[in-house]
């Protein structure tokens, strides 16, 4: 294998950071390290980059020297004094861009993005966070105008579409033009929204399942969103396939202590929105005090592997149906968090679940914060989940004070092995010496046996 092509490979999987040191190895690693087809996915929001050097004019060298193959590009967190043209030199020098971030450019405006969906012909994902988190302007790149105008111009093209992290207007009506104009969109993040009248906006789910039925992940986490009202025939209604590939549903809540402060999500958005998500991987409802076992259990997937129940209200109802929720996906939870959870038996009995699966069992991650947890279900995961990596006991006014820390990595193993059982080896020491006082009590009866004659011996001495 030629040196070039092993060189290749490895600056593919190492990243950005240590390809641009690699230049300065020698001349055969500088002339590997440029090949432009080795600088597709690039992340400039890292840290590694000082923020002195986060300018225009860094961009611009960038653009023309080195990401002229570039598809995956991150500007995320970068100040410019000319976004305009900052623009036209990646439209330029970028024909192949698929994704762009542009998180936290402030000075972004309507027709900036009208410009940049113009001349990007291939733009298919778009992070738009962080730009204006404190106030609305209708000039702005997240206006309502300017995002109907972005579903209107991408159409069936946009796949990836984050909003995250802004103050936005007519949220019902940007919902709507996502599910009319993009059917073929898999990620929308509308986490951390507000409303410029600080109340709650509606979102249609029904409406978006219909348009966009190839999406496999919803984030509305700490959003002042709700379901909209919807009627019992547009609940029930049989569509093949609605949010059937749906595989990430986050809709927690900003919590405090476990509880959360906007309990928005209840058991009917729930069940409206993964009514046939079978295919489902991740469950966020953090903070949703609204939300009880009922609709956890009856979740439609089966193979669910990461679940976030911290501050439900599961998590604090006595008897309630928690166990029944470890006891379904604990074959394939992998994370588990149960955080600030009180109702100590259903915490014991739902911990001691997930580790029914003993070796088999796939855990890796389990946060206990805060909780009421006993000491024995604590023992049964750590002695039955091999591979268990990451377990949080901060705070678990149940168990021994030197207990009640984070545990990562080897700590979990030593934390373990304080719980093994050890071999009985003063037993097997000291076997040898019982068998020897067993000889000698043994030896001894039957000298006593020889000494002591019986009866009828005496009696027939004396006879004779």
């Amino acid at each position: 294998v030629h040196v070039s092509y092993i060189l290749s490979v490895m600056m593919n999987i190492i990243g950005e950071c240590l390809l641009r040191r690699m230049t300065r190895v020698c001349k055969l690693w500088r002339d590997v390290a440029l090949t432009p087809s080795l600088w597709y996915n690039i992340d400039l929001s890292s840290p590694c980059i000082k923020d002195r050097y986060k300018t225009s004019e860094t961009v611009r060298w960038l653009c023309e020297n080195r990401l002229t193959g570039v598809q995956e590009l991150n500007v995320g967190g970068w100040k410019f004094s000319g976004i305009q043209s900052v623009l036209e030199t990646i439209c330029k020098s970028c024909q192949d861009l698929r994704g762009l971030n542009m998180t936290g450019w402030k000075g972004l405006n309507a027709d900036h993005l009208k410009y940049l969906l113009a001349n990007c012909s291939h733009l298919a994902r778009l992070d738009l966070s962080s730009i204006n988190p404190e106030s609305n302007s209708t000039r702005s790149a997240i206006s309502p105008v300017s995002i109907i105008n972005l579903t209107q111009t991408m159409g069936d093209r946009l796949t990836h579409l984050t909003l995250a992290n802004n103050k936005l207007t007519a949220i019902p009506q940007l919902i709507t033009s996502i599910a009319t104009h993009c059917p073929n969109l898999l990620v929308l993040d509308l986490s951390n929204l507000r409303t410029v009248s600080h109340s709650t906006a509606t979102m249609h789910i029904e409406k978006l399942q219909e348009g966009c039925q190839k999406l496999r992940v919803l984030r509305i986490t700490n959003s002042q969103i709700v379901l909209s009202t919807a009627s019992l025939k547009e609940q029930t209604m049989e569509k093949v396939r609605i949010f059937y590939v749906l595989k990430e549903l986050s809709v927690a809540g900003f919590t405090v202590d476990g509880f959360c402060s906007t309990p928005i999500m209840d058991d009917n958005a729930v069940e409206r929105i993964l009514k046939t998500s079978h295919k489902l991987r991740l469950l966020d409802v953090r903070g949703c005090s609204r939300i009880s076992d009922s609709s956890l259990v009856r979740v439609p997937a089966w193979d669910l592997e990461h679940l976030f129940l911290s501050g439900c209200y599961v998590t604090r109802l006595t008897g309630s149906g928690l166990e029944l929720i470890a006891q379904k996906w604990s074959h394939s939870l992998i994370e588990v968090d149960l955080a600030w959870s009180t109702a100590t038996q259903a915490l014991d009995q739902a911990v001691t679940a997930l580790a029914e699966r003993a070796a088999e069992s796939p855990l890796r991650i389990l946060n206990l914060c805060g909780s009421s947890v006993s000491l024995s279900p604590v023992k049964a995961v750590l002695l039955r989940c091999p591979l268990l990596a990451s377990l949080n006991l901060s705070s678990c006014r149940a168990l021994p004070r030197g207990m009640k820390r984070l545990y990562e990595g080897n700590e979990v193993s030593e934390l373990r092995s304080t719980f093994e059982e050890k071999p009985e080896t003063n037993k097997e020491e000291k076997s040898p010496a019982g068998d020897d006082e067993d000889n000698s009590k043994s030896n001894t009866e039957n000298d006593k046996q020889d000494a002591v004659p019986t009866e009828a011996e005496s009696g027939g001495s004396n006879m004779n």
